[in-house]
């Protein structure tokens, strides 16, 4: 939860945006052309999308991402005979708050405009580029808008696989401006003494010691199933040692351990 908090912080206090950022209406943007000092201009993007660019006039540049409104009054400078070749570079100064940040482990984390097309959560993790191999299959929507904040957490990987079409269009919640999703890394498990493939793997809930050494690549050659055990940390934080079977459930950070047979 303190991650949490350092991420919100560290965001909200950013006021100078990822390039891959869609501009909105009522951004405020800096355009600089490369070796053109006098063409900066720092300028507030109209409610119908546009700014008005030095010796181009009006550019529409709401909702399409920076890079490619840069691309774009590039074109127009060179098309217009004013320049050979244009680098532009834009800066979104200040946000208009149409927009949902996506953090943690997706593939493009960001903020994200609300009139860029996306409107849902699973809108938002697609344009994100998805879940990231280390992701956590649990989502959590934290909406700053509600006091206090409020937080719903989805186990996306279990609504898609188990759920009816109508239980899954409910947990796809509309986005508000100002939300963010925030993807955790995905819990671990550990095995370690005789197994085939020992090592650190993704936990699931509901893993039973039986599934989470078959992770593992199965017990070697030289192991037991006998005398299993598990190391966990209590809420303390102290390590206990727990003498488990095949059947039972395991807790993510537990650290599975196989003897060595003695015959």
């Amino acid at each position: 939860m303190k991650n949490i908090f350092i991420i919100l912080s560290i965001m909200f206090s950013s006021v100078v945006f990822a390039f891959d950022n869609v501009i909105d209406s009522g951004d405020i943007i800096k355009i600089s052309v490369y070796g053109n000092p006098d063409l900066t201009t720092e300028v507030k993007v109209s409610e119908k999308g546009a700014v008005n660019f030095p010796l181009i006039g009006g550019v529409v540049v709401a909702g399409i991402t920076v890079v490619k409104a840069e691309k774009k009054i590039a074109q127009c400078l060179i098309k217009g005979g004013f320049l050979r070749l244009a680098q532009v570079n834009i800066i979104v100064l200040k946000s208009s708050g149409k927009q949902v940040s996506v953090l943690g482990k997706v593939d493009k984390p960001g903020k994200y405009s609300i009139e860029s097309g996306a409107k849902t959560l699973f809108d938002f993790i697609a344009i994100s580029g998805g879940v990231s191999a280390k992701g956590s299959d649990v989502v959590t929507i934290i909406r700053t808008s509600k006091t206090p904040t409020e937080r719903i957490s989805i186990n996306v990987d279990e609504l898609l696989l188990n759920s009816s079409v109508e239980q899954i269009d409910d947990a796809n919640i509309e986005m508000q401006a100002g939300d963010v999703i925030y993807v955790p890394e995905a819990p671990v498990f550990y095995v370690y003494g005789e197994a085939n493939e020992p090592g650190m793997y993704r936990f699931k809930h509901g893993m039973t010691v039986a599934q989470a050494i078959s992770s593992a690549g199965g017990v070697s050659a030289r192991g037991t199933e006998k005398g299993l055990k598990v190391k966990r940390s209590s809420e303390f934080g102290k390590i206990v040692d727990l003498k488990v079977n095949l059947s039972t459930v395991i807790m993510a950070k537990d650290v599975i351990f196989i003897k060595e047979s003695l015959f």
